[in-house]
């Protein structure tokens, strides 16, 4: 709409603020598209230059940056269990971060280590820090 000008005042077209993406619709979003297995659609929730940390104690931890390492472990994972599934158990949100309570349940389609045949139910609870960077997803830490 062009600014209009009336007498001797000048009226401007309104400003419609640009609103990014609320970080709980992401989160629920990106949880979404993990338990259809929709890699692409995970990583559409997240910046380029993502981190994604993984903290298991005792285990130790990954660290990942960028999208490329992200989708190879992702891609790993969909693998590695025949049937997976992440539970938000509750949410909590302040600003541009979330911090939610998951519950993870799969069924191992291989042998993967730690003492997990194949075929076995695996249900770990954790927790995963969520960071939005600008519109989308700039840093995952899980903690289990």
């Amino acid at each position: 709409m062009p600014d209009t000008e009336i007498g001797i005042a000048t009226l401007r077209a309104p400003v419609m603020p640009t609103s990014k993406p609320d970080i709980a619709e992401l989160v629920h979003k990106y949880v979404d598209s993990y338990n259809s297995n929709d890699v692409e659609a995970m990583l559409a929730c997240c910046n380029d230059d993502v981190v994604f940390e993984t903290i298991t104690n005792p285990g130790g931890s990954i660290r990942l940056n960028g999208k490329d390492e992200v989708r190879e472990v992702l891609i790993a994972t969909t693998l590695a269990f025949r049937e997976r599934r992440h539970q938000l158990v509750g949410l909590i949100v302040e600003g541009d971060r979330a911090a939610a309570e998951t519950v993870f349940s799969g069924v191992a389609a291989a042998e993967l280590g730690n003492h997990v045949r194949l075929g076995e139910h695996v249900s770990i609870r954790g927790a995963t820090i969520f960071e939005r960077h600008g519109e989308r997803l700039g840093r995952i830490c899980d903690y289990s």
